[in-house]
């Protein structure tokens, strides 16, 4: 019947039909599932991202779709008439990018732990920082190494330009050796998980011989130091170079922190004066500096070819090896009686 509405005053009264009351279905009888054919399989649902694509497709083409949500994903529904449409779209859209490598935002990064290896290799080097610490004889003989391999600008203007890698290997006292071992062991460990354990050493060691020499280019004669404080900080800056190169998003206000406890640490630690034991700043600034260059540049080479296999990673290691090791040969050549 319908529903009488009461005269209001000075208005004769009418009439009104009340609506109907629609009885809404789920699906609708003219709604296709088609999630099973998507994914192969009659109870799969799709994740937020794959849902979100197939709706942006279908929109696309102007074809009316319907997302439900099942369980911790979604259904896509077409109407019964579009379906074959609508399936054809998002298969052709799947086909173009089959062969586009794209990452998974869902996903969560997985990158292999390198705590354990770096440990290993950082007692290996800081045992053979120890031999020389120690004056150990080589074949017998005692060497002063202190006197051929630490950094001294003069000797190194002059051509002793080994000394620039040779002086990260010597300390002042053990004080210095471990402070130094256990800072490269922290900043090494986060380095080598976004390039590899031996391209971040290989990074680390180029990074502070090029500190040593931009040092020495600027400040000219007269500078004595040593330690592996600008090895250090050249990790430290190379960490920084690839994560703010195209390997990782773009810096934002919460990565920009790092760059003030960066400059903190510049002034803080280490001690790399051989003769007044005052902390060398202009070494760990050189070698962030130096760092972070080299940093940049690999991230965006990581960035398009992904880290450098087991031999690229061992190739890189053997380089660094053979740059100490290089750099140590003449020094004891240009010392050794007779040579």
């Amino acid at each position: 019947m319908p529903e009488v509405i009461p005269p209001v005053k000075g208005e004769r009264s009418r009439e009104r039909q009340a609506p109907a009351r629609r009885i809404r279905l789920w699906p609708r009888p003219g709604l296709r599932d088609l999630t099973p054919l998507l994914l192969d399989g009659a109870q799969a649902s799709a994740t937020d991202i794959r849902a979100r694509d197939w709706a942006y497709v279908l929109s696309a083409r102007g074809i009316p779709h319907t997302l439900r949500r099942d369980g911790p994903g979604w259904r896509l529904f077409v109407p019964n008439r579009r379906a074959a449409e609508a399936l054809e779209e998002i298969n052709a859209y799947a086909d173009e990018r089959a062969n586009i490598p794209l990452p998974d935002p869902e996903a969560i990064p997985t990158r292999p732990s390198v705590a354990f290896p770096v440990l290993a290799v950082m007692g290996i080097v800081a045992g053979l920082w120890g031999l020389l610490l120690g004056n150990a004889p080589l074949f017998g003989r005692a060497v002063p190494w202190r006197a051929i391999g630490a950094g001294d600008s003069a000797a190194m203007l002059a051509g002793q330009w080994w000394r620039a890698a040779t002086a990260l290997w010597l300390h002042a006292d053990p004080a210095h050796l471990f402070g130094n071992a256990a800072c490269a062991a922290l900043f090494l460990s986060l380095l080598c998980r976004e390039t590899g354990l031996g391209l971040g050493f290989f990074l680390a060691v180029a990074a502070g011989v090029g500190g040593n020499v931009a040092k020495v280019l600027v400040q000219g004669p007269g500078l004595h130091f040593l330690g592996a404080s600008t090895a250090v900080f050249g990790a430290l800056g190379a960490l920084g170079g690839v994560r703010l190169s195209g390997f990782h998003p773009a810096a934002s206000a919460r990565r920009s922190l790092a760059a003030g406890a960066v400059l903190m640490l510049l002034a803080m630690l280490g001690a790399g004066s051989e003769d007044t034991g005052l902390v060398d700043l202009a070494g760990h600034f050189f070698g962030f500096l130096c760092g972070a260059a080299l940093g940049l540049g690999v991230g965006r080479r990581l960035c398009r070819a992904g880290k450098p296999d087991a031999l690229g990673q061992a190739a890189f290691a053997a380089l660094a090896v053979a740059l100490s090791l290089a750099a140590w040969g003449l020094a004891v050549a240009g010392w050794w009686p007779g040579g």
